[in-house]
């Protein structure tokens, strides 16, 4: 809960349980959080094996992010509390 409790946790997570993305694809899909913070929970997440980072050779560089079987495994969660929250605050 610790990790899930995070500003921004639950908006990477839910970005990502479309499939996987590129960082910047992801940076569009969470608006509002730096790069740095972007960075900081992603890192969170790969060290609690719920993301996984892959590095695809260039040129460009690029590395995509996507959810982990244990990754996607908290749909349900994440899914009840977006229901609670829509049910129970304020807009």
């Amino acid at each position: 809960m610790t990790l899930l409790g995070k500003r921004w946790t639950g908006v990477v997570l839910a970005t990502l349980m479309s499939g996987p993305v590129y960082f910047s694809e992801l940076r569009r899909g969470v608006p509002g959080i730096s790069d740095r913070v972007l960075n900081e929970r992603l890192t969170e997440l790969i060290g609690e094996n719920l993301v996984s980072r892959t590095v695809i050779e260039g040129p460009p560089l690029r590395v995509r992010y996507e959810l982990t079987g244990h990754g996607y495994a908290l749909r349900p969660a994440l899914d009840q509390l977006t229901a609670w929250a829509e049910e129970h605050l304020a807009p």
